[in-house]
């Protein structure tokens, strides 16, 4: 990078940091922090239990976990039977307030370690953009990813999303260079960073089939006989990308169903895979292989299938005021239109015109190829709990939005104002970046009418509702909480709800978390006295009370 370059981009990553730190700060734990990938990553750092958790490959899981490997001295337990637990919920919050008596120093810890990952992100974001289109196009580019509210928000959580998103972006840059130019170091590079975006996500698979696409055009411009030479560096990329999937297991070589946890569910799972695959094989070959034989990558593998598993049966998806297990095609587009800003959208769609009008190139292909695959396979899994699993291709969006840059040659007070209003769109929400929705839905204050769960709601406030309780002087409520931190260590006295509160309410106060609306039936017909971060409803109904 040049040095007349660096200045620029220092300040917009320092604004973006500043940005991010300052929010995570004021967060609570959200569910997978908690639950999930914290206390997963510790005890694959620690005990190397790669068979504790498969639902994720542990790239993302060694980054939250390093820090408190190496700056805090935490308790774990030395018995597996007391980690291995059915709830892996139980154990989460076991490790954050049980066996170790400061979670904020925890979390905040494993925070920094992703907002690292997006400082990175970044970077990578301008190189490509620059190499691309150049440096103005890629400043915007840098500028769009800096302020993105949902680009803060997931760099400032301890979870998968950013890391994929980075990763995989890495991955496509690398590969994008090996098809420019396939010397031996591309080769290398690109299947190494291949390896680990596989380690980051498992969405990250269609990498594969995309690449190989990618590979078939361009080995028709070859000539024949360096075709087989070609080909040979293909497969080099992709051998390069297993040894790395299999060196972040440790080179495990175990067999799949060894030492695993909930066996016989992952059993029956395998033999109904296996035996639709090859009819012929009996429940006894399948149980001899998975028992005994050794299995390079088999808890990728195994990791793999569950996820497989679990998109195919689906998950409860709130989407445009309704609760669905099947999902729903439309349900990416209409988040990323209400869940992006107005101004990265006129950007991204500024930019698809210059494509466009100056007839759509190599590169563009590349990248709108991409976009279009991730999309279609997102849209069409039953798996749709936020924005964050189609995360990874905001990096793209900016590299197409930064290419407007040339259509506002002409037009640059119009750049300006775009420019000014995402900022000021950005600067608006903080710290609450993850409930981010844009003016078409009337921003955060509706954002629960259509999203739910990670969208908007993932446990983040309890900071802000202490401090609504405080300045109000309340000092008790009943709390509906969709999150697995503890609100007690942030002064909120509390009780849940009794059951027959779920249908008709007395006078107190309560507070329903957005992604619970739906089980207090009241919430329906009488008006919320305020919100805490956008993503806690607020019920204060003594007033309404002492009046009758």
């Amino acid at each position: 990078m040049k040095n007349n370059n660096l200045i620029p981009v220092a300040f917009l990553l320092l604004i973006f940091s500043f940005l991010t730190i300052s929010s995570l700060l004021q967060l609570s734990g959200t569910c997978d922090e908690i639950a999930h990938h914290v206390p997963v990553g510790y005890v694959l750092l620690s005990k190397g239990d790669f068979k504790f958790d498969t639902s994720q490959p542990p790239l993302s899981r060694y980054i939250v976990a390093l820090p408190l490997k190496l700056f805090l001295k935490l308790n774990l337990p030395s018995l597996q039977s007391e980690w291995r637990l059915p709830d892996r919920g139980e154990f989460g919050r076991n490790f954050f307030f049980k066996y170790n008596h400061d979670p904020r120093r925890i979390l905040i810890c494993s925070r920094l370690a992703i907002v690292f990952v997006g400082i990175i992100c970044g970077l990578i974001l301008f190189s490509w953009a620059r190499t691309l289109y150049g440096v103005k196009s890629a400043f915007l580019s840098l500028f769009l990813y800096s302020f993105s509210p949902n680009i803060i928000a997931h760099s400032g959580l301890a979870t998968t999303d950013m890391v994929a998103t980075c990763f995989m972006l890495l991955s496509l840059y690398t590969f994008w260079l090996y098809l420019r130019n396939n010397t031996y170091q591309n080769v290398f590079l690109s299947g190494a960073c291949l390896g680990l975006a596989q380690l980051s996500k498992y969405t990250a698979f269609l990498l594969y089939p995309l690449f190989f696409i990618f590979f078939c055009f361009e080995l028709f411009s070859y000539e024949k006989t360096k075709k087989s030479h070609v080909a040979f560096k293909f497969v080099s990329i992709v051998f390069i990308s297993l040894l790395v999937i299999w060196a972040g297991y440790g080179f495990d070589v175990s067999p799949i169903l060894q030492n695993a946890m909930r066996q016989q569910e992952k059993l029956i799972m395998f033999q109904g895979f296996l035996q639709k695959i090859i009819p012929s094989v009996s429940k006894d070959q399948i149980n001899y292989l998975l028992y005994n034989l050794p299995f390079p990558l088999g808890i990728n593998f195994l990791g793999m299938l569950g996820v497989l598993k679990h998109g195919a049966s689906g998950h409860g998806t709130f989407f445009m005021g309704n609760w669905s297990g099947h999902g729903n095609v439309l349900y990416f587009l209409v988040a990323f239109l209400i869940k992006t800003p107005i101004a990265t959208i006129i950007f991204f769609l500024a930019g698809l015109l210059v494509s466009f009008k100056n007839k759509i190139k190599k590169n563009e292909i590349f990248i709108f190829t991409v976009i279009l695959a991730f999309f279609a396979v997102s849209s069409l899994s039953k798996l749709q709990l936020g924005l964050r699993y189609i995360l990874p291709l905001y990096p793209l969006f900016f590299i197409v939005a930064g290419r407007s840059v040339e259509l506002f040659k002409t037009k640059k007070i119009i750049m300006v104002l775009l420019m000014v209003w995402l900022v000021v769109s950005s600067l608006w929400i903080w710290p609450n970046y993850l409930s981010y929705f844009n003016e078409v839905v009337g921003g955060p204050k509706n954002g629960a009418k259509y999203l739910r769960d990670s969208n908007i709601d993932w446990g983040q406030n309890l900071p802000a509702l202490a401090k609504y309780l405080k300045a109000n002087k309340i000092d008790e409520i009943t709390f509906e909480y969709f999150g697995q931190d503890d609100p007690k260590i942030y002064g909120i006295n509390f009780r849940s709800f009794p059951d027959e509160e779920y249908l008709k309410p007395e006078a107190k106060v309560y507070a329903v978390s957005a992604h619970y609306l739906s089980h207090v039936s009241w919430t329906t017909v009488l008006a919320k006295t305020a919100m805490a971060g956008w993503s806690i409803y607020v019920y204060d109904l003594r007033e309404k009370d002492e009046k009758k």
